[in-house]
């Protein structure tokens, strides 16, 4: 009897202000801030406060022929303009084209179910972020058992392996990458990756991986020390420190 991976749709913790679904209004600047909400429904009242999450659950239909590469976590940002119209819908953190195309499109249904996010009460358009955990598994309790971190800690060192011991950055960046897709907010793969493909000569595809990682804010820091010695072994870390450098 053939057996079918049921897909578990999960979503994230919010990380950041405009990545949550239900903020109350809060000060920057002397100036109050009040993120979009989401509603499910077409021109409703602000007082509807419907979830995200569960309009993305409900619309998202698993087709078995995704195959074993759908799991992962797919994160896209948008815009939410004045009058709670949907547009510039972009995929940050792929976990498949069809996953991309299912998730964009759920988000593009949702034209004008948006209150519009506010500048001292006046109606403005903010950028959103979601992130969206995909999980496989023959139940839907195995599925939730999948443990993301470890899966991700454990492509992260075998990235590792790759990059320091073995000097296959290229090879590295294949590891790195699906450490990416299943925790795409981890900084210090992020700055591998930005590593790896300095070390390639892909200054452009460094540049990328290295705004995302001041984009969430990434504290160089906060690197593991061990981790850190690792990376002056490798000669493109004094280049990848000048893109850093660069504001």
């Amino acid at each position: 009897m053939k057996t079918i991976k049921i897909l578990f749709v999960c979503m994230l913790a919010a990380i950041f202000a405009h990545a949550q679904e239900t903020v109350p209004p809060y000060m920057m600047h002397d100036v109050e801030v009040t993120p979009p909400k989401f509603t499910a429904v077409k021109y409703t009242q602000p007082e509807n406060a419907n979830s995200l999450k569960a309009y993305i659950s409900q619309n998202f239909e698993y087709n078995p022929e995704f195959g074993k590469t759908v799991e992962g976590t797919e994160v896209v940002k948008f815009v939410i303009n004045t009058d709670g119209r949907v547009s510039d819908v972009e995929v940050v953190n792929s976990v498949s084209s069809t996953v991309d195309r299912l998730i964009t499109n759920i988000i593009e249904e949702t034209d004008y179910m948006w209150v519009p996010g506010k500048n001292n009460g006046v109606p403005v358009a903010m950028e959103k972020e979601i992130a969206v955990k995909i999980k496989l598994g023959m139940t839907e309790k195995s599925a939730e058992r999948r443990d993301f971190t470890e899966i991700a800690r454990n492509y992260f060192t075998k990235g590792s392996e790759k990059l320091f011991f073995d000097r296959k950055a290229k090879k590295a960046i294949k590891q790195f990458e699906l450490a990416i897709r299943y925790r795409p907010y981890d900084q210090a793969a992020l700055y591998m990756l930005a590593l790896c493909e300095m070390d390639q000569g892909n200054e452009n595809a460094a540049q990328a991986y290295v705004d995302r990682f001041k984009e969430l804010g990434g504290d160089l820091n906060l690197m593991d020390a061990s981790l850190t010695e690792h990376i002056k072994s490798i000669e493109a870390h004094e280049d990848l420190a000048k893109l850093f450098a660069i504001k």
